[in-house]
């Protein structure tokens, strides 16, 4: 008799829950019938994201064999791009300056990675050189020879240094 009613229960509360989720899916129904969307019209394209225009500046550093990493860490090097006058002075360029962003070792040895985006409207200009320090205000380790930007969007320039201390 006991096993009955477990049973009984058991039916009943199955039937409680199908009735539930019954009611639960003819109010959702009736909720999504009602909602309108705003009109739309046919002939409008989605917007896309501008696509980023530009070229990539990549400077590699490489450390010589005589690099002395208890010293001073990869980490600590400071960069400066600089852009040259028509009278041949050097100026540092706002907002291309900074610590090196990545380092690997390659087949050469360690090779730090130091990158900036140039926007189209300064392609194809120069000349610029760059130049890295022991730190913010610190030694000067090298200088670059002096480089042109990309010319066209998309493009690449990479420029190497070798740093020894």
């Amino acid at each position: 008799m006991e096993k009955k009613i477990i049973q009984n229960r058991h039916f009943f509360l199955f039937m409680l829950g199908a009735a539930a989720l019954l009611a639960l899916l003819i109010v959702n129904r009736t909720t999504a019938e009602d909602y309108t969307l705003p009109p739309r019209n046919e002939n409008t394209q989605i917007n896309q994201a501008a696509v980023p225009v530009g070229s990539r500046l990549q400077l590699k550093t490489r450390f010589g064999e005589s690099w002395d990493w208890d010293t001073m860490q990869w980490q600590d090097v400071w960069t400066v791009v600089q852009w040259q006058d028509d009278k041949g002075e050097w100026f540092d360029v706002t907002g291309w300056q900074g610590n090196l962003d990545s380092i690997a070792q390659e087949e050469e040895g360690w090779v730090a990675v130091k990158e900036w985006w140039a926007a189209d409207d300064v392609l194809g200009t120069g000349p610029y050189r760059w130049q890295a320090f022991s730190h913010p205000g610190g030694d000067l380790l090298a200088t670059s020879d002096p480089f042109y930007l990309a010319g066209a969007s998309g493009g690449l320039v990479m420029v190497d240094i070798e740093l020894a201390p």
